[in-house]
């Protein structure tokens, strides 16, 4: 929490470095989003999620900052980033959580990389079995779900997966994959 408190207070110093010149507009406008995120996680805890979502601001705001030359705004910055990178290291995802990603995800790909193959096959040739059943990673996707879930992150695609396994396409796939990639970082 303390780490909450001094990204306020360095948050405060970039607005106050910050200038009504329009090249300051995109710094500015990801401060705000910043500050809400911190906002956000002071005011509802700190969790995994809410990190991401620190550091997601955090990162656009580096971006936009990278071209400006002044000494107090890149120190300000990198005062930020150090705290953003305490607040990862005390909320990480428990091990069995990011295993059990890993796990979802490599059957989830290989399902999608079976459905591209068949794409390719020779005409009249019997269309292959899939790995990985729909079913099947329902079953993984539950308490995955779950504890994502608990841990504050929103999981549409897995959530799909969990309520309706017939509708599992490709697409749903890569959906899966990359949400559940955002979240192990």
């Amino acid at each position: 929490m303390n780490e909450l408190v001094m990204m306020e207070a360095a948050l405060f110093q970039l607005k106050t470095a910050l200038t009504d010149d329009p090249s300051h507009l995109e710094m500015r406008l990801g401060a705000n989003v910043l500050g809400g995120a911190i906002a956000t996680a002071k005011e509802n805890g700190i969790n995994v999620a809410r990190v991401s979502d620190i550091e997601f601001a955090l990162n656009d705001l580096a971006a936009a900052a990278e071209n400006d030359s002044s000494e107090a705004i890149r120190g300000v910055i990198e005062m930020l980033q150090h705290d953003a990178a305490q607040l990862r290291a005390a909320a990480t995802l428990p091990p069995e959580i990011a295993q059990a990603i890993g796990s979802l995800s490599a059957k989830l790909r290989e399902r999608k990389n079976a459905i591209e193959r068949a794409q390719y096959r020779l005409e009249g040739a019997p269309e292959p079995v899939l790995p990985h059943p729909p079913e099947e990673l329902r079953m993984e996707a539950i308490p995955l779900a779950r504890q994502l879930a608990a841990a504050g992150f929103e999981t549409p695609g897995l959530d799909l997966l969990v309520a309706d396994p017939d509708e599992l396409r490709y697409h749903s796939l890569v959906e899966i994959i990359n949400e559940l990639e955002v979240i192990s970082g």
